[in-house]
C-alpha cells in the first residue's frame, strides 16, 4: 500500500503507508557533472515522490547514447524510486548494481538486504546484514532480523493453527484496515472509486484517495461478503480518510485523516508535507460532529487508531520526534472525558525503523505491524502483552499470516476465533487485500515449567516424577531436575494434566491449559512421612551420646535400625504409621509414636531421653567398616581375653569396664581403645576410624559392557557399604563410577554418571539419606592398568583387563 498525497505546487504526505520502509537514512548519491534535461526531470518528479515517472525519466536518461550507462547517480535514483513504490524485486536488481561497485556504503548494503529478504533470498540477505551490521554494530535491531533469518525455516512454518481464506470484498485497488463495528460487520480503508482532485492526486500510488467502507456479512456467515457505503459522507473528506476504530459503547468513531481545512491542505513546517490525524464523531449521524484529538499537531502525523473494548484507552501511531525512529506506537488514556498526554511504548516494541497498524485484543493482547525484528520480510504482524506492566518480547505470529510482503491491520473479535487483516502478498485480488482467518488455539504446542515444592517447607523437591496427560498426546512421564524444575512441551493447545510423585510424598496434581504457557506452574507436595528426630543425652550431664543404637518397629514388622551421631542425635523418615521405638544399649530409652502424634504443620515427631549413668558402662558398641572376620578382644589390665564375630550389622558389642585399656585384634590388624575417663558424648578412638578424603575400591561390583543396572554380584558388596553408613551416622562419601575405555569419552561419562547413579539409588533405597551420598561419574579418566584407547577406540587389553577399569570408589566427604 503506497498512501501518498502529492500536489503539483505542495506535497501531501501520510505516515499511513504500509510499504516497508525503513528509517535508515537515504543515501546522497554522486551529482551528474552535467545533468540532461531528461535526468532534471527525473529529478523534479523523484521530489515530487511521483517515482513511476521518475523512474521513466531516470531509465530514459541512462539510455542516452551521451550518458554513461553506468552513472551511479542514475542507478542510485532508479534504485530509491523501487523501494519507495514498494517493488522489491526491481529494487534488488538496481541495489546489487550499486553494492557491486560498493556505493552508498552500509545504507545501501541495508536496502539491498531488505531487498532480498523480501524476494525470499534468504541466505544471500543474511549474508548482506551481516556486513550492515559489521558497519553498524549498536544497530540491535538488526540482530534481531539476523534471529529472524536463522528462524526463518519456523516462522514460515504453518502450524495449522490460522486458517487463511480471501474475501468477496476486494477489489484490483488497495482494501486494508479493517475494524469491527456491528453485528459482524467490519469498516475498511479503500482507495475504489475514491476522490481525485483536479489539483491535489496521490502521484504516488496514482490512485485516488483513500475512503471509509463498511463491509457486512450474510445472515449467519462468519465473514464479511459484500460492501456498503457507510451512511452519510462526512467521515469521507476530501482527501484520505481511513483506518478507523470504533467503540460501540458510545458509538464513537476515531478515524485518520490528512489534515486539511475548508478543502485547504495544512502543510508541515518544512511547508512541503501534509501529515495525519485522528478525529472523532458519533456514527452514524449525517450532522455528527467531527472534532481533532487533543495530541494532533501540524509538523507530525498520528494514525491508525485502536480503542480498547472499555473506550478508557487509546493505541495509535505517530512520527513524532523523541521516538525510537521511523513510526512508533502510542498509547493515551481518558479520563473525565480527556484524552491524557500519549506515551510511547518503549524499546520493547519501538525501534529504529517502523512500527504501526495496532489492535488491542479483547484479552489485552496488542498486536501491531513492524518491519523490523525477525520477521518473513516487509512488514509482518506481531503479539505482545503487558506482564507486571511492562510488555512481553513481541512474538511474530508466523505462516500463514504473515509472508514476504506486507502483512498488517490485524483484527481478532472477541472469541478470539476469527479476524482480519490485509497484505499485499502475490496471488490476491490486487494491491492491498483483506484476508479474513480463523484462529485455533487449540492446534498449538505450548510450553510450561512445571515446579515441584515441598508444601510444608516451600523448598524445592529434586528429581520428583512428572506425569503428563493431555487429551491429545499420549501420556508421558519425565522427572524434575535437582532445582525441583523442569520445562515441558504440550501438545494441540488442550488442557492437560500434570500429575507429579515423590517418595515420602503424598501425589499431587494440576490441570494446565494454553493460557498457561510461558509460565511457572508450582505443584506442592505434602509429605507422606513422619519425620522422626531423636535426641539422646546423660541425664546427669546433660551431654549428648553418641552411638547409641535406636530401633524403630512398626507393628508386627522388623525393626529399622538407625544410631545417635556426634551429638546425640538420630533423624530419619518413615512411612505413616504406629511404631515403637527402644535401644539394646539403654532400657531408658523406649516409648511410642504415630502420624497423630506428629506436629500437623511439619509432620515431625521429637523424642528425647535422658540416659542415667548407671547404664553408660553395661554395654559399649563398637562398630567398624573394618570388621569382618573373628575379633579377639584382651583386657590389657587384667589379661582377660574373648573372641566374638560381628553381628550382621557389622557390630561387635562387649561389656567393657571403665577405666581400662583393651587390645583389639581383627583381621591381622592390632588395635587398642580406652575407656578411661569415658563420658557420654565422648568418642571411643575405634579400629578403622575414618578420615575425610580416604579413599577406597568397593570390590566385586562391576557392570556389564555398555550396562549401568546393579548385577546381583554387587548387591552384596553395596549392602555391606549401607552397613557402614548406618553404623557411622555421620559419614557422607561420594561414591564414583569409571569406565573402561572402549566408546568415545563422551558416552563413557554419560555412562559412567548413570551407573554411579544407579548405585547410589540402591543404596538410598536401603535407607540411606540421600544428602549423605554423591553421584560422579569419570569416565574413562582414571584408567588404573593402562588399558588406553584414544584416539582410536581401540585397544589390545583382555576382558578381564578392561573388567578391571569399570570400577566403584569410595571417597570421604565428611566425618
Amino acid at each position: 500500500m503506497k498512501y501518498k498525497l502529492l500536489p503539483t505546487l505542495v506535497l501531501i504526505m501520510a505516515v499511513m503507508m504500509g510499504s516497508a520502509q525503513t528509517a535508515t537514512p537515504p543515501v546522497q548519491p554522486v551529482a551528474l557533472t552535467k545533468k540532461s534535461f531528461t535526468a532534471k526531470q527525473g529529478d523534479k518528479a523523484f521530489n515530487r515522490f511521483d517515482f513511476n515517472m521518475a523512474i521513466k525519466y531516470y531509465s530514459k536518461a541512462l539510455k542516452h547514447p551521451k550518458a554513461n550507462p553506468d552513472s551511479i547517480y542514475l542507478v542510485q535514483k532508479i534504485a530509491d524510486s523501487y523501494r519507495m513504490l514498494n517493488q522489491p524485486a526491481s529494487a534488488e536488481l538496481w541495489y546489487k548494481r550499486l553494492v557491486d561497485k560498493k556505493v552508498g556504503g552500509a545504507t545501501n548494503v541495508f536496502y539491498y538486504a531488505e531487498a532480498l529478504r523480501v524476494n525470499q533470498n534468504y541466505p544471500l540477505a543474511k549474508e548482506y546484514y551481516e556486513q550492515y551490521k559489521a558497519a553498524n554494530p549498536t544497530d540491535k535491531n538488526v540482530q534481531d532480523i539476523l534471529a529472524g533469518l536463522d528462524n526463518m525455516k519456523e516462522l514460515s512454518k504453518d502450524r495449522g493453527i490460522f486458517k487463511v481464506d480471501t474475501l468477496a470484498i476486494n477489489t484490483p485497488q488497495s482494501e486494508f484496515g479493517p475494524a469491527f463495528y456491528k453485528d459482524g460487520s467490519i469498516f475498511f480503508t479503500s482507495n475504489r472509486n475514491g476522490r481525485k482532485d483536479s489539483n491535489i492526486s496521490d502521484n504516488w500510488s496514482a490512485n485516488n484517495f483513500y475512503q471509509i467502507y463498511l463491509a457486512t456479512a450474510d445472515s449467519g456467515a462468519t465473514k464479511v461478503s459484500s460492501v456498503k457505503k457507510i451512511n452519510g459522507c462526512k467521515p469521507n473528506g476530501k482527501f484520505h480518510d481511513g483506518p478507523v476504530t470504533y467503540f460501540k459503547g458510545t458509538n464513537e468513531l476515531i478515524f485518520t485523516r490528512s489534515n486539511y481545512k475548508s478543502s485547504t491542505a495544512q502543510t508541515a513546517g518544512d511547508h512541503r508535507t501534509v501529515k495525519l490525524k485522528l478525529y472523532t464523531m458519533m456514527y452514524p449521524g449525517k450532522k455528527a460532529k467531527i472534532v481533532s484529538l487533543p495530541f494532533n499537531n501540524d509538523d507530525y502525523s498520528t494514525a491508525h487508531p485502536a480503542i480498547t473494548a472499555d473506550g478508557k484507552t487509546l493505541y495509535f501511531s505517530a512520527d513524532k520526534l523523541g521516538g525510537q525512529g521511523g513510526t512508533d506506537l502510542y498509547v493515551t488514556t481518558r479520563e473525565g472525558g480527556v484524552w491524557a498526554e500519549p506515551k510511547n511504548l518503549g524499546p520493547v516494541i519501538n525501534t529504529k525503523y517502523d512500527e504501526k497498524f495496532p489492535f488491542i485484543g479483547y484479552d489485552g493482547t496488542l498486536y501491531y505491524a513492524s518491519n523490523a525484528l525477525d520477521g518473513l520480510g516487509g512488514l509482518d504482524i506481531y503479539k505482545t502483552k503487558q506482564e507486571n506492566g511492562e510488555w512481553s518480547k513481541p512474538e511474530n505470529l508466523g505462516a500463514p499470516v504473515n509472508s514476504n510482503r506486507d502483512d498488517f491491520t490485524f483484527i481478532m473479535d472477541s472469541t478470539n476465533k476469527h479476524g482480519y487483516f490485509a497484505s499485499n502478498r502475490p496471488n490476491g485480488a490486487g494491491d492491498d487485500d483483506i484476508y479474513h482467518f480463523t484462529y485455533d488455539e487449540t492446534k498449538l504446542d505450548y510450553k510450561i515449567t512445571v515446579k515441584v515444592v515441598d508444601a510444608v517447607t516451600g523448598q524445592p523437591v529434586p528429581l520428583a516424577s512428572v506425569g503428563i496427560d493431555c487429551k491429545t498426546q499420549n501420556p508421558e512421564n519425565t522427572l524434575v531436575d535437582k532445582t525441583g524444575e523442569r520445562l515441558v512441551t504440550l501438545k494441540g493447545g488442550k488442557p492437560c494434566t500434570i500429575q507429579v510423585m515423590n517418595s515420602g510424598y503424598k501425589s499431587n496434581s494440576k490441570a494446565v491449559s494454553y493460557k498457561d504457557r510461558n509460565t511457572t506452574v508450582t505443584i506442592a507436595l505434602k509429605p507422606d512421612v513422619i519425620k522422626l528426630l531423636v535426641t539422646v543425652k546423660e541425664k546427669e550431664s546433660l551431654q549428648p551420646i553418641r552411638d547409641a543404637a535406636i530401633y524403630v518397629a512398626p507393628a508386627g514388622m522388623p525393626s529399622i535400625n538407625n544410631v545417635t551421631d556426634e551429638n546425640g542425635i538420630m533423624q530419619t523418615t518413615v512411612a505413616a504409621g504406629s511404631y515403637v521405638l527402644s535401644s539394646p544399649d539403654y532400657p531408658s530409652i523406649k516409648g511410642e509414636f504415630s502420624e497423630k502424634t506428629a506436629d500437623p504443620a511439619t509432620g515431625e515427631v521429637k523424642l528425647d531421653f535422658f540416659v542415667p549413668r548407671e547404664e553408660l558402662i553395661v554395654n559399649v558398641p563398637l562398630t567398624a567398616n573394618c570388621f569382618t572376620n573373628t575379633v579377639t578382644v584382651s583386657n590389657l589390665q587384667s589379661g582377660e581375653k574373648s573372641e566374638v564375630s560381628p553381628n550382621a550389622n557389622g557390630e561387635v558389642r562387649l561389656d567393657l569396664q571403665v577405666n581400662s585399656r583393651y587390645l583389639i585384634e581383627h583381621d591381622g590388624k592390632a588395635d587398642t581403645i580406652s575407656t578411661v575417663g569415658l563420658k557420654p558424648g565422648k568418642q571411643i578412638e575405634g579400629p578403622c576410624k575414618f578420615y575425610v578424603g580416604q579413599t577406597w575400591i568397593i570390590r566385586d561390583i562391576y557392570y556389564d559392557l555398555n550396562k549401568w543396572n546393579i548385577r546381583a554380584d554387587a548387591s552384596k558388596e553395596l549392602d555391606n557399604l549401607v552397613r557402614v553408613m548406618k553404623n557411622n551416622p555421620a559419614l557422607e562419601i561420594e561414591l564414583g563410577s569409571h569406565t573402561d575405555c572402549r566408546a568415545s569419552a563422551k558416552y563413557n561419562v554419560v555412562l559412567s554418571a548413570r551407573r554411579a547413579r544407579s548405585a547410589v539409588d540402591y543404596i538410598v533405597k536401603k535407607g540411606i539419606k540421600s544428602r549423605r551420598i554423591l553421584a560422579a561419574g569419570y569416565g574413562e579418566s582414571s584408567i588404573i592398568n593402562g588399558c588406553i584407547c584414544e584416539p582410536t577406540n581401540e585397544s589390545n587389553c583382555n576382558d578381564n583387563q578392561h573388567q578391571a577399569n569399570r570400577r566403584t570408589e569410595v571417597k570421604v566427604l565428611k566425618y
